[in-house]
This record gives C-alpha cells, sequence and structure tokens, in this order.
C-alpha cells in the first residue's frame, strides 16, 4: 500500500540518475535543492521529486551553399558541431531556470544550437579568401585548421551562455564555384607542366655539363698522345740510329725467311733482279758516256 502511494505523494524511492545524467533535486517540487550526480536517491518528503537531465554528447550539422569568401568567390560548407549541456551545478541551475525547454528537451536544444551558427559561419567565410579557406594561399594561414579554430572562439561563447560545453567543431565538405574549380585545374596543370619543363631544363643542363666534362677528358689525353708521339719524333729525329732501327721493327714482317738485306753507300746507282729462287742478280750500273772530241 505505502509503495503504491509513493507516485501520489511526489516522493520516491531508489530513483537512479545515470552516467549520463544529472539529477536535481527538489524537496517542494518546484525549487531546486541539489545538483546530483550519478547514483541512485530515496526522498520521502512528501513533494520530492527528482529530475534527470540528460548531459550526453549531441551533434548538430549545418549546411549551407550560399556563402561568400573575401574576395567575393561562392562557396558551400558543411558545418558539424558536437555539444552537451554542463554538468558544473551553476550551469546546470541557470539552464534549469533561463532554459527550462532547453534543458528538458534534446530537440529544442538542437534548435538553439543550429539557429547560433549561420551568423558566425559567414562572419568566418567572409574574413577569408578562398584560397585561405582551401589552404593554398601562400603564407601562415593553413587553410581547415585556422578556420576551425577561427570558429570555436566565435561559437564557444554563443553557448556558454545557454549553459552548452562545445566538445568540437568541424568545417568541412567545400563546394567551391565550378568556374572556380575550372581555374584550380588550369592553374595545376599549367604547374605540373612548368615542373615537368624545369625538370627537362635540369636534365639538359646535366647531360650538357656531361658532355663538356668527357670532351675535357678525351682532349686531354689527345694531347698526351699527341706529346708522347712528338717526343717519339725528337728522338728518331736526334737519332738516325733509332730511327733505323724503328724502320726495321716495321718491315721486319714483309721479308721472308730466305730473303736478303744489301746495305749500299748512300748515292749508290744499283738494280737488283729477284730470281725464283730466292737469291738476286746485280747488274752493274752503266758507265758514264764519254764526252766526243770534236
Amino acid at each position: 500500500m505505502l509503495l503504491s502511494m509513493l507516485p501520489l505523494t511526489g516522493c520516491y524511492m531508489w530513483e537512479v540518475v545515470q552516467e549520463s545524467e544529472v539529477g536535481l533535486k527538489r524537496s517542494d517540487g518546484s525549487r531546486v535543492d541539489e545538483v546530483l550526480g550519478p547514483g541512485r536517491y530515496t526522498n520521502m518528503d512528501w513533494f520530492a521529486d527528482l529530475v534527470q537531465l540528460d548531459v550526453s554528447s549531441k551533434l548538430a550539422v549545418w549546411e549551407d551553399n550560399d556563402l561568400i569568401t573575401s574576395d567575393k568567390q561562392p562557396i558551400g560548407v558543411q558545418i558539424s558541431i558536437t555539444y552537451a549541456r554542463k554538468r558544473d551545478k551553476d550551469s546546470v541551475l541557470m539552464m534549469w531556470q533561463q532554459y527550462r525547454a532547453e534543458a528538458q528537451n534534446d530537440e529544442i536544444l538542437q534548435q538553439q544550437v543550429r539557429n547560433r551558427i549561420p551568423s558566425i559561419a559567414k562572419t568566418v567565410t567572409a574574413a577569408y579568401s578562398l584560397d585561405e579557406l582551401l589552404g593554398t594561399a601562400p603564407g601562415d594561414t593553413d587553410g581547415r585548421p585556422v578556420v576551425t579554430r577561427r570558429l570555436t572562439d566565435l561559437f564557444k561563447p554563443e553557448l556558454d551562455q545557454i549553459g552548452v560545453t562545445l566538445l568540437d567543431i568541424r568545417f568541412s565538405n567545400f563546394s567551391p564555384d565550378e568556374a572556380y574549380l575550372s581555374l584550380l585545374k588550369e592553374k595545376a596543370t599549367v604547374g605540373l607542366q612548368q615542373e615537368i619543363s624545369t625538370r627537362r631544363t635540369q636534365q639538359l643542363v646535366e647531360q650538357f655539363n656531361q658532355e663538356v666534362a668527357q670532351t675535357k677528358v678525351a682532349v686531354e689525353v689527345a694531347e698526351r698522345s699527341n706529346k708522347v708521339e712528338a717526343a717519339k719524333n725528337l728522338v728518331y729525329a736526334e737519332s738516325p740510329q733509332a730511327f733505323r732501327l724503328r724502320e726495321l721493327e716495321l718491315t721486319k714482317d714483309i721479308l721472308g725467311p730466305r730473303d736478303k738485306i744489301y746495305f749500299v753507300p748512300q748515292g749508290t746507282d744499283i738494280t737488283m733482279w729477284m730470281t725464283g729462287e730466292g737469291g738476286t742478280t746485280t747488274v752493274p750500273a752503266p758507265r758514264p758516256a764519254v764526252p766526243s772530241r770534236n
């Protein structure tokens, strides 16, 4: 009988507050006496009740395809926000007193979060060029990380005002205008062609330098060979004996084993007839004619 009367009196026994909840302990049915953490609670006061508030993380996704960058480029973006109701006593009490519907209803809270996104998203995208948002601009601007930090700086205080903590925010799914994408492709193609041309030029320069080096080596070898030959020729010019010896070395393979060589004084007029036996017949030179005495 006592247990069946508990719902009518408002008191409660072994009421559970989950890990993803905070509990509001009310003794008179309206005023919050205490903010409770996870656990099991009992209150036998006549008008006591326990309100559980969900403090688990939630996700809100917002898209807009008509934003404008600082350089007047149309762009579409998607922003994903992860958030949760705060757990500390002051924030819970403030939210319960000022945003009671948001404290109890997830859909109403999500609408509050989404309502704050457009103005902040427009402010951020209008502060950067499209190249900066994409991370393709030179300098310190590093695309999405910089934009995400800026979004966080602007969005966190907005959620703090309604007792909500910002867990994560992502700026993604960029959708630049098709004309801009075509321009990017054209720039990429030109850049690739320039890189190929630069590499080809470097290869040609390296090839030219190799050929120059090889030519220098060949010239050096030729010059040294010429110097060696010149030195040899100088020996032959200065020493008749060396010249004669070299001459014999060059003609030694011309003569057969039975061939003979006759050395005669310079200026001698002599005729040699080679016989089939390998021998020789010497024909004296004709005597000079006797001048007439007419």
